[in-house]
């Protein structure tokens, strides 16, 4: 194998995140009796994006992620709740629906012993270990580093320098990050000097201007690269 450690986001690269969190949303909105309105999901995924791509910018902290997300969300659809009781129940939901993606785990226990597997995930500290533990993958990995509960996320480099003080500083040259999301993984990849795979399973083009090394749209072609078979 061409590398020594892969480093795995976690929502949709191996854990099904968009089923999970549609199942959580769903029912935290009738535990607050919310009103059905049209497209209430996709109104609550712009909101959660705005205030994902702040926090990745380093514009505002998770704590305030947790509670602006449902703010906005719930100031478009013009309905008085709590949002900090909305982020509450939308959490716990979204441990309990968690699910890996089909394959995933047959890729973790082909990887599992025959190399160093790390997971990297800007997700809440509150749920992500938690649906780690739900999945049962958590003993695959050697490292894994919640941005949350560090204080730092991807891309910033001071998010991966403590990435690479985790594992034990290895060469940049021999280290994979995989991720589905080109702004926080792979850019942050690519300007910390690592090799890059984006997972693409449905094939969206690449308008970005971040230039992956690799570009997989499947766990089989994913294992290629890694064993230095093939780079798509």
């Amino acid at each position: 194998m061409p590398y020594s450690w892969i480093l795995f986001d976690a929502d949709n690269t191996l854990l099904d995140f968009t089923s999970a969190s549609k199942k959580a949303f769903a029912q935290a909105v009738t535990k607050l009796k919310i009103p059905n309105r049209p497209n209430l999901f996709s109104r609550y995924k712009k909101a959660n994006h705005l205030v994902w791509t702040a926090f990745e910018n380093g514009q505002i902290d998770a704590i305030t992620l947790r509670k602006k997300r449902f703010e906005l969300f719930l100031e478009d659809i013009e309905v008085d709740r709590d949002p900090v009781l909305f982020n509450q129940l939308y959490l716990d939901n979204l441990v309990e629906h968690s699910e890996l993606l089909p394959g995933a785990r047959q890729l973790l226990d082909h990887l599992h012993g025959k190399i160093k597997l790390g997971l990297i995930t800007n997700g809440l500290k509150e749920v992500q270990r938690p649906r780690l533990t739900h999945t049962r993958t958590d003993h695959y990995f050697d490292v894994i580093v919640v941005s949350d509960e560090i204080g730092l996320a991807k891309p910033d480099a001071a998010y991966f320098d403590y990435v690479f003080k985790e594992m034990g500083l290895p060469p940049k040259k021999k280290v994979l990050i995989v991720g589905d999301n080109l702004h926080s993984d792979i850019k942050g990849g690519v300007n910390y000097g690592v090799d890059t795979c984006w997972y693409n399973p449905d094939g969206q083009p690449n308008e970005s201007g971040i230039t992956p090394t690799h570009h997989a749209q499947n766990f089989d072609q994913m294992l290629e690269i890694i064993n230095g078979c093939k780079a798509v």
